[in-house]
């Protein structure tokens, strides 16, 4: 084996891992969800008051002295993105607060066909006949899981997983949008008006010291770690196959739970939740081509993170 075709096998490996880590860290939302001992909101302050903080550090890091320049460079479309991106994530934390970590991460699975419909609509992109398929299909498998949730408590929750879709999905066409905008500076100014949103409502004052723990872990592996991880990894391998990894989030998300708390999905969450990881993996073997993704919601399902051609 030759050294060059030894250092790509080497490369793409890594990015593999790489990926594979980053998946496995936005997993972690539902098991931190059900491990704090915090309200919703006061969850919501504190892991996005640890999340900022993590975030500006790494960004003055890179930028320097031209952080302050590069950070108003966003404009107006990096406003629109990051409250996009607010509304996200409170839907996100609030689904998993009243709904089932399976629903949840199902539901969020179908954000990029959502996503397809929108940049239609508002961008005029032509929307290719295996995304109007596996959209459908998708559809189908969503209706199974809600399905399950009648009379069961859990419709409010989906509910709001449904608004994170299309929360997600509005930040992707924003991204499409606007190619050139800076990937860092909506995403702290997001996690920055979380924290001011939620904050009046939390009770900070109160946490435990071991909730505080978890929630500055919340914070550094959501914001923080998983978007580096998948920027890492997503560029040593080709698009298909990240997305392809990603996809796994459908297993790990619940299984994470399942092991940790027993929270086992209903019959209705594991057969919805195939038919939508079918639509979603058959989509990417179609060929799809993407570009490099630059829209973030750090509570946002990664098959939505990572699967951005639709």
């Amino acid at each position: 084996m030759s050294p060059t075709v030894a250092s790509d096998r080497s490369s793409r490996l890594l990015g593999v891992a790489l990926v594979a880590a980053a998946t496995l860290s936005w997993s972690l939302t539902g098991f931190f969800t059900r491990v704090l001992g915090t309200d919703l909101f006061t969850t919501l302050a504190g892991r996005s008051a640890f999340g900022v903080a993590f975030l500006v550090i790494l960004f003055v890091a890179q930028e320097g002295r031209a952080a302050p320049r590069v950070f108003m460079s966003m404009g107006r479309m990096g406003v629109a993105q990051a409250i996009a991106s607010v509304v996200c994530a409170f839907a996100t934390i609030a689904s998993l607060y009243n709904t089932s970590v399976a629903d949840n991460a199902v539901i969020g699975a179908t954000s990029p066909f959502a996503a397809a419909v929108l940049a239609r609509i508002f961008l005029g992109e032509r929307v290719p006949p295996r995304t109007i398929v596996a959209g459908l299909v998708s559809l189908v498998g969503v209706a199974i899981v809600v399905s399950g949730s009648l009379g069961h408590g859990r419709l409010f929750g989906d509910a709001l997983a449904v608004v994170m879709m299309l929360a997600f999905a509005a930040m992707i066409v924003i991204a499409r949008a606007a190619p050139s905008m800076p990937v860092a500076p909506p995403n702290i100014l997001a996690v920055a008006l979380n924290f001011v949103v939620a904050a009046p409502f939390a009770h900070l004052a109160g946490v435990a010291p071991v909730d505080w723990g978890l929630l500055a872990a919340f914070g550094f592996t959501n914001f923080l770690l998983a978007g580096t991880l998948f920027l890492a990894g997503s560029r040593r391998i080709p698009a298909a196959e990240s997305a392809l990894i990603v996809a796994l989030d459908l297993v790990f998300g619940p299984s994470v739970v399942w092991a940790a708390f027993g929270e086992a999905p209903t019959r209705e969450g594991l057969i919805g939740g195939a038919v939508v990881l079918a639509a979603v993996i058959g989509h990417v073997v179609a060929g799809a081509r993407r570009a490099p993704v630059v829209a973030v919601c750090a509570e946002a399902p990664p098959v939505a993170v990572a699967h951005r051609e639709a």
